[in-house]
């Protein structure tokens, strides 16, 4: 089976002006990839002037993260031509403008809304799938790892892969 490509932001706030601090995308083989992404300097004076407080600790984020440089590197050697899908497009084109931004590079990656994947499915049927996977595999739907792994499960529960999309 090869399954879509699938990415997810965690961001520092709720904000236009947030910043990604970690995200997660899935392989054609199904695995995912999951990383901590180390701030720009820039970013952390703003979120300091701002006096906003991260869930995250930012020496974490500086220490364990990964710079955006290479965050990108990876997630454009692993998408190969595939598509990418993301969950919240508002939030990754956010999250993929401010990590091109950080290279002083021009955002071009396409996009695509994950609902796509689904599309001929019933509303109905997919929210019912979500509310189960959610319950069964104990997901937290504001972890990036998490959202990836739902939307796989309900893409090979639903058989999405069947699907004409």
């Amino acid at each position: 089976m090869k399954y879509p490509l699938i990415i997810a932001f965690e961001m520092s706030s709720y904000e236009d002006d947030a910043f990604p601090i970690a995200t997660t995308w899935s392989l054609n083989n199904g695995q995912i990839k999951s990383t901590l992404i180390s701030p720009d300097e820039e970013w952390l004076d703003q979120l300091y002037e701002q006096g906003d407080i991260l869930e995250t600790d930012p020496d974490t984020l500086i220490h364990e993260g990964h710079s955006p440089k290479s965050v990108m590197e990876e997630l454009q050697l692993d998408m190969e031509d595939s598509p990418l899908y993301c969950l919240d497009p508002y939030m990754a084109e956010q999250a993929m403008t401010k990590i091109c931004e950080s290279m002083d590079r021009e955002y071009d990656l396409m996009l695509r809304p994950a609902a796509e994947l689904m599309a001929s499915i019933p509303a109905a049927e997919r929210e019912l799938c979500r509310q189960e996977c959610l319950g069964v595999l104990d997901l937290n739907e504001r972890q990036s790892s998490d959202q990836v792994r739902l939307w796989l499960e309900m893409f090979v529960r639903l058989g999405a892969d069947d699907q004409d999309n």
